[in-house]
């Protein structure tokens, strides 16, 4: 620990830290720009100058480290002095007329520094000259004439999400801020993840869709989770007047340190299919708007006229815990339906839970991948799919990753790593014999397995040995390898990784896909055509195979957000509520169990599928208990490390 002195309160912090953690910690103020809690301190804006006694010249706190005995003041005339003069000369070096920006009135970083430093006004007459605006991109506009140069979004997109897509060109007063080699930033590397527009302090990232709709103030705020895929990334959806504004990262996340993606920040953003609106019945061949009661009597009826084995249920895996709960209760314990399954397809939480109850826990936590020095990664594309995950291995392989790469086909996960190996297949078995054969030493297993997966013996031995010598190697699984048919190579990879002392991360589906494992569903069966199909879609998507078995059946029913060729087909629609109008918990691939808000309130004539299944047992005479939580209690902790 190292003691120091701030403005005379003595104050106590861990070695390493710097003068702004302690200054933070005495609790006093000192302004920044360029500095940011989860990027690695930089030291460019010099607004953070403080006065350490003994030191020839003022000190930028951000990256001086604290050291003992330091006595240190905030708010000298020296101080001020000095952060006047660098707000004013930012001020004047470009165009920062406040009320024509949209992040105007307080939400600026920029602005903010200046109102607490006392300033009303520009010493320096501005003299700047124009810069272009980069508009090429869908989900935000990029102004240079806002830019004040504290890279917040280079480093954002190079430590953070590992991509490095953005850079300076030029120098001094004439640099400006591009995308890959000055190429427009619409047609640039960005994979949309929009964390450089959080992450910058003015308004030279413009977002397009909550640009001059208001301040950070006059938006309500409300803690969500993402589930667009597994990972339950945590964020910050921002409303007004009952709409949605924006959505960001929680600075306050756990494992995805604020990092959204495309899914989780803009896709919902982006969302344009026309809701459902009232309760709709078929008769004589079209879709007629009907009450809720006489919907849900009709629905009911239909139960009555059916033996369970003539009636199916199928669920999204974007609904809530509490919803799947329910719903597999009532369709599997109650009605003991001859199908109830989980949409998607996606076997890997099943194969794990069935893995986990023979050979006990052996998974870990995300955060393996954040400090790896090895990544074998196995039929996942963690480009496409899971992607704050891929960021921790891109950023990991822009230093000194090994990687050995196999997947049905090419992906860009290990484009930044010069020690790879790369299968493009699905003989996922021999990629596992390979790693066993070389771990064990057996080369004759080694050239066989070569041989039948096609790869040059020179270079993979030269990768594989490098792998060997690794200390922290993961193995990164996703829905092509952790299959329930493949089990054998999923345990005898658990086996290996036991061995060599690696970890295992298992990428689990969309949203609550772990949560229906546990619960019971089935995740590796295909919907099939019955009497009564029960299809609980809410704001999800479901595959062709299930507009085919819903098509064979004889009585439909579909409870969706949004018109499709499903709600096309039912004999019953049920308007159906989406995530943010909706509160409910959702269960990470690591086994975190995630609470997201309700931020929107539905119209009255929609529902939650929780809220109509209360409903339809009622009328059934049937009781759904509240004890979800108790079921994941009991298993999760034998299929997740801490």
């Amino acid at each position: 620990m190292v003691q120091l002195t701030v403005n005379g309160q003595t104050v106590e912090v861990e070695s390493g830290s710097t003068i702004l953690d302690a200054v933070r910690k005495a609790g006093f103020n000192v302004p920044t720009l360029c500095y940011h809690p989860k990027l690695v301190s930089y030291g460019s804006c010099r607004l953070c100058l403080v006065e350490v006694e003994g030191a020839r010249t003022l000190q930028p706190s951000c990256v001086v480290p604290a050291n003992n005995g330091m006595v240190v003041h905030t708010d000298t005339a020296k101080t001020k002095s000095a952060r006047k003069f660098i707000l004013s000369m930012i001020f004047s070096e470009r165009n920062h007329f406040c009320m024509y920006c949209q992040d105007t009135d307080g939400d600026c970083d920029l602005q903010q520094a200046a109102y607490d430093e006392g300033m009303t006004h520009w010493p320096i007459t501005p003299a700047y000259k124009p810069f272009m605006v980069d508009a090429s991109h869908p989900d935000f506009v990029l102004d240079n004439n806002r830019c004040i140069l504290c890279r917040r979004c280079v480093r954002a997109c190079s430590e953070l999400v590992g991509n490095a897509t953005l850079g300076f060109e030029e120098r001094g007063s004439s640099s400006i801020l591009i995308a890959d080699n000055n190429v427009p930033l619409g047609e640039s590397t960005c994979i949309s993840c929009g964390n450089c527009v959080q992450f910058c302090p003015t308004g030279a990232f413009i977002d397009r869709r909550s640009a001059y709709q208001g301040r950070e103030t006059d938006l309500t705020h409300v803690n969500s989770i993402c589930m667009d895929c597994s990972l339950g990334c945590e964020r910050v959806v921002k409303t007004r007047d009952n709409r949605l504004v924006r959505i960001d990262g929680n600075l306050d996340a756990g494992f995805n340190e604020s990092l959204l993606c495309y899914d989780g920040r803009y896709k919902p953003m982006a969302e344009d299919r026309k809701r459902v609106l009232a309760p709709q019945i078929r008769r004589n061949g079209q879709l007629e708007s009907v009450s809720w009661d006489e919907a849900l009597n009709a629905i009911s009826a239909q139960f009555k006229a059916h033996a369970s084995s003539e009636i199916s249920a199928h669920i999204s895996p974007r609904q809530p815990i509490e919803a799947l709960s329910a719903f597999h209760q009532f369709f599997a314990d109650e009605f003991k339906s001859s199908q109830v399954t989980l949409l998607g397809h996606d076997q890997t939480a099943a194969a794990s839970v069935r893995l986990a109850a023979e050979l006990g826990a052996f998974e870990s936590d995300i955060s393996a991948m954040k400090d790896c020095d090895a990544a074998i990664i196995l039929g996942t594309d963690m480009v496409k799919d899971h992607q704050v995950a891929g960021f921790f291995i891109k950023r990991q392989a822009m230093h000194d990753l090994k990687m050995f790469i196999a997947n049905s086909t090419h992906t860009h996960v290990g484009d930044w790593s010069s020690d790879k190996l790369e299968y493009v297949g699905t003989d996922y078995a021999s990629v596992v014999d390979l790693l066993r054969a070389y771990a064990n030493g057996d080369s004759a297993g080694v050239d066989a397995s070569l041989k039948s997966l096609g790869l040059k013996s020179d270079r993979a031995e030269q990768v594989l040995g490098e792998l060997k010598a690794c200390q922290k190697p993961v193995f990164v699984v996703g829905k092509e390898f952790a299959k329930v048919e493949n089990l054998s190579a999923y345990r005898n990879l658990v086996l290996l990784a036991r061995e060599i002392g690696a970890k295992v991360v298992a990428l689990k589906g969309k949203g609550n896909n772990f949560a229906g494992a546990i619960l019971g569903y089935e995740l590796d069966a295909q919907p099939k055509s019955t009497p009564v199909f029960y299809l609980a879609l809410g704001d999800g998507h479901a595959c062709d195979h299930t507009k085919d078995a819903l098509a064979g059946s004889e009585f439909k029913i579909v409870q969706s957000s949004y018109e499709s060729d499903f709600t096309e087909m039912a004999d019953v629609v049920l308007p159906c509520t989406i995530w943010n109008e909706q509160a409910g918990h959702y269960l990470s691939s690591e086994g975190k169990l995630g609470l997201n808000q309700q931020a929107i309130h539905a119209a009255e004539t929609q529902r939650s599928v929780l809220d109509v299944l209360k409903v339809l047992a009622n009328k059934s005479g049937l009781n759904l208990s509240d004890s979800w939580r108790a079921a994941l209690e009991e298993k999760v902790g034998t299929i997740v490390l801490s």
